[in-house]
């Protein structure tokens, strides 16, 4: 593989496409400072992948594209700038290996750059990202910061830089980077997958805790249902036949319904005739009434068109009064006009006359400024010519000037040089006895430093051991606080389950949890209730269940004052069919009850009374309900005493079985009792409250013990880092002190050096004197000749600046006389126009005229005919006023019969509806009957609807589709239903076959007590449970996995690391081995030797360089000289090339500190490699150069902008185009150009 071309447009100062075609051997780039050689260098790190904008010596990305350039035809900026680089030979397993699994032998690589900061890369046309290019070169030697691009002044890099630092390019070398990468990526993801692993633990143990949970509300929700789907059943078949019940009522309903609406329609049709009958009547009133009107109404019209005849004629009258007026009017005005008309006519033929002798005096003026403009341009034409010549001479002259001022220039420079070299001469001297007294100061500041360093030392070694000390303590600290905060954490969860469980019991009480449908209504809607008998009494923990027990359903009780209360309370459930309800009225108990006589109680029992504490005013209704109840340990006790005084007392147990008056024992235990003990509830509060506050106190005092500790450890923390960043100074200081310690070396060799280069500036001195006063001389002498010259030249540039003034003399002349007669013309024009300007409003006027004339003519004419129009109009108005009268007279006669007739039949209808009247009122109280019927009808019907509404409420069900079945329900002893559905055939059949439905309603409301003491009830856990329980074994799948992963993935860097380790070890030695050879070899003579800092791994290693020039001893590589430590980095790069050849390397003036015997060995050194490497060098050493296959040379011909020249050499060094030994540069392309191209062959 080696490098084929590179391609650049808006790179840097290569504003213009320009192309560079390389071949295998050393290609040369030469060119002055400033010129864009190592722009050549740049571009080629840049397309492979550089992404640092310092490193290609700029601030920004966007510098890298050409800026411009100044001066009035300076280029533009352009947008972007584009790299490619073409690779030849390709090896086709490095292309598979980088993802391009084609068989190509060449690749081009382009990297495009945008100033909005966009940015492409492509592989042979098709766009890619940086990391393909990154991983196409990786392992090679090739890319950004591999050893195979050495930039102008990173060679010495390789000396300066860290141990740690220095390893890369042994890394590149050994072909581990992708390997690196390749661990990064694996670390990166053994990361990703323990995180996932922390968290999937964590949410493994939040499911595994909800599945408990989940796992006893699935339980309870079960059971819930399947007494919701047999509550369903009863509840929907006893519905349904209510329903049907109502529908047979609705039957006989709707019969007396149809008998009412037949009656009512035969009265109908009788009051339908009447009605008939008296709407003809009133039809013929209205018709009257309309006549009247109509006859009353033409009254008024004809009323109205007299006045309208009269108001005509009074208009008439008055307009023609007008008319006589305008008639006057128009005839004074046709007299003016006419008289006007006269006098217009006489100013315009004056006029004209004035116009006609204005033109032959405008003719003669345009005639005499023709002739004058003529004359001047005459004198501009000689006066051109005279310029013309003029210009010539003075360009010879201002030439001649140029050259005799350039020499002059030269004489004084060559004066002011020899003055400057005999100031330099005594400043050098100066200069040298000063650097010998700072080399004398230094030698003592060497002494001082070394001392002062180890006094350093030793105090931050005693530092250290105080910071350590606070370390340990730290750590126990943190040790404490993560108990702490561990222990506060359970204290904060145990406050919240108590508060937790607090606001549920809370809630539960205020909801009447377990209370039946009634007592609830009547507790929550009557301000009278005073509230439950479980709310008003308070029992210890130890008897609550034997209290419940001898309460039972009691505890339900709503308790109230007045019985009127009650008696509206239980009215209101009626009503609402809410349920029922158990009401006590105070008032009613306060003369009864009494207590029993401590004599009475036997032993061994406690009495009820004692133990329920309670209101003074519900004390009688506990002695009604707990009188006779007695409180014993166990069901023999209670049975003993029963015998003993048998029907007397009623005993109940601590654990809530009993035994009454009667004998009965009643015991056993229900599901979830506990849970919902209504007196229970509020004794579970109260030992929450105190539990909160134990915990509150715990809380309390662990927060006090958390801050302690962490005030001390962030006390301990401050201190601490106090400590380290003392310590860090001390050290800081100590490595500065070190650093200045080499600095001191450094200047002390540098000053040796400054001492040898003024030496040798004197000699260079001298050398230039004696050169200078030769040039003088000759100076001299070229400044005569040119000076005559310039005599010649200015006589003859004064005749012709003669000449040419009184050409402008006479031409100034002729134009004064120009203008003059270009002012008369101009004057002459004016008067013409303005008469014209007169000429044309004086038209416009008597055309005026004319219309005024016209128009007052039209209006005596107009006036005229109007007049004997209106006399015609009052005349017919009058005639029409006559005859209006007549009409009205008659008018008013018929409108009296009219109202005379309308009168009698207004009584005739009155008395029909009076009759009419009488036979509605029967009609209304039929209808009223109706009215009834459908109301009683309708709250059937809304009684069916609240059925249907119930049932689709409650269970989603449309009762009007439970039909078409008999259903026959048997309910057992024991509480169990038996439903069987027979046809109607059957149920006629079997005649004894029946259901009780009041049996039937009592279980509903059994069940649906059930329903109510369970509680609230999560449905949806079944589902989640299950889904939780999907998801905890997919959580155990996926974590098997993970640790799978995480497994692989060590195992895979166990296998990187251990290849690289073999991999470095085996480079290390072989480019050590190199070295040890190669170093003697550039310095003829000396020994060195490559060291790594750390033993144990190699991958964390760092390289130290230890060299020992000839006759030195051996020491570290930075106390060596700056051409000392260049030959020895190039000793290492050419052993890292004897390891792993570099397909191609560019080396930016990598001989700049070299000396020629050292530049000698280099070029000898390049040439042993380039069985294997192809070089780019780019140098201003002549015995590098000479050494090039290929030379292209880096000009700058337009400011700011590079262009390229090249050159090929034949094995001798001569030209393989000519022979003869002169050098031949390629100006022109050798191939066609395309789109402003530039290409340079080198061939």
């Amino acid at each position: 593989m080696y490098l084929k071309s590179l391609k650049a447009i808006g790179f840097k100062s290569f504003a213009d496409k320009t192309t560079l075609n390389f071949e295998p051997g050393i290609t040369a780039v030469v060119g002055p400072n400033g010129c864009g050689k190592s722009n050549i260098s740049d571009a080629i790190r840049w397309v492979l992948g550089e992404q640092s904008a310092k490193a290609l010596r700029g601030g920004e990305m966007a510098d890298v594209i050409f800026s411009g350039t100044d001066g009035v035809r300076g280029r533009k900026p352009t947008s972007m700038a584009e790299v490619s680089i073409t690779l030849g030979d390709m090896d086709e397993e490095n292309l598979k290996a980088a993802g391009v699994d084609l068989s190509f032998t060449e690749v081009t690589v382009t990297r495009r750059v945008f100033r909005d900061g966009g940015s492409e890369y492509f592989l042979n046309g098709a766009s890619c990202r940086l990391r393909d290019i990154q991983q196409l070169f990786m392992g090679t030697g090739i890319g950004r910061n591999s050893y195979s691009i050495m930039a102008q002044g990173q060679i010495t890099n390789i000396i300066k830089s860290k141990p740690s630092e220095r390893r890369v390019v042994f890394e590149e070398a050994a072909g581990i980077t992708k390997f690196k990468q390749q661990k990064k990526e694996a670390l990166r993801k053994l990361d990703y997958t323990e995180q996932n692993l922390l968290r999937l633990e964590d949410t493994i143990r939040e499911v595994k805790r909800q599945i408990g949970s989940l796992q006893r509300q699935a339980g309870k929700a079960r059971r819930y249902q399947k007494i919701m789907d047999e509550l369903r059943e009863l509840e929907t078949k006893l519905a349904r036949h209510e329903f049907d019940t109502i529908d047979v009522e609705l039957q006989g309903i709707r019969k007396e319904s149809e008998h009412i609406r037949d009656n009512l329609e035969n009265h109908s049709a009788g009051i339908i005739e009447e009605e008939a009958a008296l709407k003809e009547l009133r039809q013929t009133l209205t018709e009257l009434d309309r006549q009247i009107s109509a006859t009353q109404q033409r009254g008024l019209e004809l009323k109205s068109e007299v006045e309208h005849h009269e108001n005509r004629i009074q208009y008439n009258e008055q307009r023609m009064e007008e008319l006589h007026a305008q008639h006057a009017d128009a005839e004074t005005d046709i007299a003016g006009a006419q008289e006007r008309r006269k006098q217009v006519d006489a100013e315009l033929e004056g006029i004209n006359q004035q116009l006609s002798d204005s033109g032959h005096a405008l003719d003669r003026a345009r005639q005499h400024v023709t002739e004058k403009r003529g004359i001047v341009e005459t004198a501009e034409s000689e006066i051109s010519q005279r310029q013309s010549e003029l210009h010539e001479t003075n360009n010879e002259a201002t030439q001649l000037t140029q050259r005799l001022t350039g020499s002059r220039n030269e004489l004084n420079a060559l004066e002011l040089q020899k003055q400057g070299n005999a100031a330099r001469l005594e400043k050098l001297s100066a200069e040298k006895i000063q650097l010998e007294e700072e080399r004398g100061k230094l030698e003592t500041s060497l002494g001082e430093f070394e001392r002062s360093v180890e006094d350093d030392s030793l105090h931050v070694e005693t530092h250290r051991g105080t910071v350590e000390e606070r370390q340990s303590r730290l750590s126990v600290i943190g040790t404490d606080l993560s108990d702490t905060e561990e222990e506060l954490d359970g204290l904060l969860q145990r406050q919240a389950e108590a508060k937790s469980r607090k606001d549920v019991l809370k809630q539960l009480i205020e909801s009447k949890e377990g209370f039946s449908a009634g007592a609830q209504t009547v507790l929550t809607q009557f301000d009278s209730a005073i509230g439950s008998l479980a709310d008003q009494i308070r029992v210890p923990d130890e008897h609550v269940r034997a209290v419940e027990a001898a309460l039972g359903a009691n505890l339900q009780l709503v308790i109230t004052e007045q019985p009127q209360s009650a008696d509206q309370m239980l009215h209101r459930l009626a009503q609402g069919e809410q349920g029922r309800a158990s009401i006590v009225a105070l008032e009613l108990l306060r003369q009864r009850g009494g207590a029993i006589p401590p004599a009475d109680i036997p032993g061994g029992a406690v009495h009820a009374l004692d133990i329920v504490e309670t209101d003074v005013r519900i004390q009688p209704l506990l002695q009604t309900l707990l009188g006779r109840t007695l409180i014993v340990d166990s069901l023999e006790t209670a049975t003993r005493l029963w015998r003993i005084s048998p029907g007397r007392f009623d005993y109940v147990t601590r654990q809530g079985e009993s035994l009454s008056q009667l004998g009965v024992y009643t015991g056993g235990q229900g599901e979830g009792k506990e849970h919902h003990s209504v007196l229970a509830r509020r004794n579970q509060i109260d030992e929450l409250k105190v539990q909160l506050n134990t915990l509150g106190c715990q809380i309390a005092e662990s927060s006090r013990t958390k801050g302690q500790l962490l005030a001390e450890q962030t006390e301990l923390q401050a201190t601490l880092q106090n400590a380290r960043d003392e310590l860090s100074d001390r050290e800081v200081a100590i490595a500065t002190r070190k650093g200045e310690f080499k600095a001191l070396q450094n200047s002390r060799q540098v000053l040796e050096q400054k001492i040898e280069a003024v030496i040798f500036e004197v000699q260079n001195l001298a050398e230039q004197g004696e050169i200078s006063k030769g040039k003088f001389i000759e100076l001299n002498a070229r400044i005569r000749q040119m000076e005559e010259k310039d005599h010649q030249t200015q006589e003859s540039i004064l005749g012709h600046e003669t000449f040419i003034q009184e050409q402008r003399n006479h031409r100034e002349t002729a134009q004064e006389e120009l203008t003059e007669a270009k002012v008369a013309l101009s004057k002459a024009e004016e008067r013409e126009s303005s008469l014209q300007d007169q000429k044309v409003p004086m038209e416009q006027q008597l055309a005026e005229l004319q219309r005024t004339l016209e128009r007052a003519q039209q209006t005596l004419s107009e006036s005229s005919e109007r007049k004997v129009q209106f006399e015609s109009q009052n005349a017919e108005s009058r005639r029409e006023i006559e005859r209006l009268r007549v009409g009205r007279e008659a008018t008013s006669e018929k409108a009296v019969e009219l109202t005379q007739d309308r009168n009698k039949q207004a009584a005739d209808a009155e008395r029909r509806e009076m009759e009419l009247s009488d036979k509605r009122n029967s009609l209304t109280e039929m209808q009223e009957r109706k009215g009834e019927i459908e109301v009683e009808v309708t709250q059937k019907q809304m009684k069916q609807e609240q059925l249907v509404d119930r049932i689709q409420e409650k269970y989603d069900l449309d009762l009007r589709e439970v039909q078409g079945d008999v259903t026959t329900i048997n309910i057992t002893a024991d509480g169990q239903t038996t439903t069987e559905t027979i046809t109607t055939e059957e149920s006629i059949a079997e005649t004894e076959v029946s259901t009780d439905w009041g049996t039937v309603r009592t279980q509903v409301e059994e069940m649906q007590s059930k329903i109510d003491s369970m509680g609230p009830v999560n449905l949806v856990a079944i589902d989640e449970y299950q889904e939780v329980e999907e998801r905890f074994n997919f959580l155990n799948s996926q974590h098997e996995d993970l640790v799978n992963a995480k497994t692989e993935l060590e195992e895979v860097i166990a296998r990187i690391d251990k290849q690289s380790r073999e991999m470095f070890a085996e480079t290390f030695e072989k480019v050590r081995a190199n070295f040890q050879k190669m170093f003697p070899d550039l310095f003829g003579g000396g020994r060195a030797d490559l060291v790594l800092t750390e033993e144990e791994d190699v991958l964390e290693a760092g390289v130290e360089i230890v060299a020992s020039p000839p006759g030195k001893k051996l020491h570290r590589i930075g106390l060596l000289s700056g051409g000392e430590q260049t030959m020895t980095a190039v000793a290492l790069l050419f052993s890292l090339y004897q390891v792993k050849p570099s397909p191609f390397c560019v080396l930016d003036e990598l001989d700049a500190p070299l000396d020629d015997a050292n530049i000698e060995r280099y070029v000898q050194k390049l040439k042993e490699f380039l069985v294997h490497s192809q070089f780019i060098v780019i140098t201003h050493s002549k015995r590098t150069i000479s050494a090039a296959d290929v030379l292209y040379g880096v000009t700058m011909q337009e400011r700011g902008v590079s262009r390229i020249v090249s050159v090929k050499f034949g094995s001798d060094n001569t030209e393989t185009p000519e022979r003869n030994g002169d050098l031949q540069t390629e100006e022109t392309p050798a191939a066609p150009k395309k789109d402003n191209e530039e290409v340079f062959l080198a061939k």
